[in-house]
């Protein structure tokens, strides 16, 4: 759909060549009388107004007034033959995107209106993002009915709306940046930037200058000031994913950060006030590295203020049927055997190995459907499959084998009469090996003598 242009100027000749010049681009609607203008665009949607400053009965400046008063995201453009600052200031106070002074060529106000339309279509496609991550990271649309998962999106909900820190614990795979961007999306600071990293990601070298920033000179390289995430972070939320990475150092720093709510980039020599709720996470044992003095105990009290513990898939295999579902996004079916086998597998990668596995059966399995023996290998040579279904498919796999000896062999001794020494000759193995394999499958040389 081409965006809407509302053209008003009183001079028609001039209103009717600006009308033409832009119609092949825009959808033009052109006025002469103010008063008409109004009423389309009380009745009708417009982008962008192009109105005259100075006209009869109706001003540019209360063209203005209305448009921003009675319409939703219109923007509006004044021309004047006037150069006058104060009228211009005006505008722009009242809400005018821009003006522009009359004579002005074609070009320039093509180009204006080319850098505003282009201006509005990103701001168009940052508030659909917005509400396609809003929306998403919401804790009523995850995926998940089991007990564990309500209790935690029942957490979510309760510490979302307050600024506490929250340290998120799991196994590596079950989700735990998801539940971050959770309590970020659905709480206070859902408009200000939810800033992550991983702390095992960054050597240690840059880890502190990535979080804290540097001033120039502060080391080689530093040719200018550079913010750091907590900066960025302002008004919103940073994650550290992996906080037990951080080094001992780092980990005094961020300390300090939490305690006073401040920063001091790498090389400076002031305090920097920053506000940015903090979300932590790790898939390792904090107490454990607090004992071997890895993780410091102050800090570890800081960012346990709220915490919750996100279960591994093994312990909700209830969630897997949902899971898988959702990964197939309606590209392929899925036999009902293919999902009880997956869903008592017992997934050490979680919901992530879950996820990658659906993806990779989507793109190789031929058929519409995916079945059970479209579940692939894993690396030591068994199927994704718990104990008891690897013993099922050893046993399998024996039956098969031995149905295939089995037929061989009566094969080999009917072409032959009965012969054994020639029927073993045939399948290249010795006699004895053969007489062996006739004793255990019970197959009598005699059945086949004439």
């Amino acid at each position: 759909m081409r965006e809407k242009l509302l053209i008003i100027d009183d001079d028609r000749v001039f209103c009717e060549l600006l009308k033409r010049h832009f119609e092949e681009e825009y959808a033009v609607t052109a006025f002469t009388d103010p008063e008409d203008a109004v009423k389309h665009i009380r009745g009708n949607s417009v982008d962008v107004i192009l109105t005259d400053l100075s006209m009869p009965k109706i001003d540019g400046l209360e063209i203005l007034k209305i448009a921003k008063s009675e319409t939703f995201n219109t923007d509006v453009i004044i021309m004047t033959a006037y150069a006058r600052v104060d009228t211009a200031v005006e505008a722009m106070k009242k809400g005018a995107y821009d003006y522009i002074i009359k004579p002005f060529s074609l070009d320039e106000l093509s180009l204006q209106l080319k850098n505003l339309f282009e201006k509005r279509g990103l701001l168009k496609e940052n508030v659909s993002l917005r509400k396609f991550v809003e929306t998403t990271y919401r804790p009523q649309n995850m995926i998940g009915e089991s007990k564990e998962m309500k209790e935690v999106y029942r957490f979510v909900e309760q510490v979302s709306p307050t600024d506490a820190t929250v340290l998120i614990t799991g196994e590596s795979g079950t989700g735990k940046e998801l539940i971050a961007r959770a309590i970020h999306f659905s709480g206070n600071r859902k408009d200000r930037s939810l800033v992550s990293i991983n702390c095992t990601a960054i050597p240690e070298t840059l880890l502190e200058s990535e979080l804290f920033g540097y001033t120039k000179g502060a080391f080689t390289g530093a040719g200018k000031d550079r913010d750091g995430l907590f900066v960025h972070a302002e008004g919103g939320t940073i994650f550290l994913d992996e906080i037990v990475d951080a080094s001992l150092p780092i980990q005094a720093k961020l300390l300090r950060t939490l305690q006073e709510h401040t920063i001091r980039p790498l090389g400076g020599n002031k305090e920097i006030p920053v506000d940015a709720r903090v979300i932590c996470a790790t898939n390792r044992d904090i107490n454990q590295m607090i004992l071997e003095n890895k993780f410091r105990a102050d800090l570890y009290h800081r960012i346990n203020v709220i915490s919750v513990h996100i279960p591994p898939l093994r312990e909700r295999s209830g969630d897997i049927p949902l899971l898988v579902k959702h990964f197939l996004k309606g590209m392929k079916k899925i036999h009902p055997r293919a999902v009880e086998m997956l869903s008592r597998c017992n997934w050490p990668g979680n919901v992530r190995e879950l996820k990658n596995l659906v993806e990779r059966l989507v793109v190789f399995s031929d058929a519409d459907t995916i079945m059970p023996n479209d579940i692939p290998l894993s690396e030591t040579g068994m199927p994704y499959l718990t104990e008891d279904d690897k013993f099922s498919y050893n046993e399998a796999k024996r039956k098969i084998t031995d149905e295939f000896n089995r037929a061989i062999i009566n094969k080999a001794l009917l072409k032959h009469n009965g012969n054994v020494t020639k029927a073993a000759e045939v399948l290249k193995l010795d006699r004895a090996n053969f007489q062996r394999l006739m004793r255990k499958y019970g197959i009598s040389s005699r059945e086949f003598k004439e």
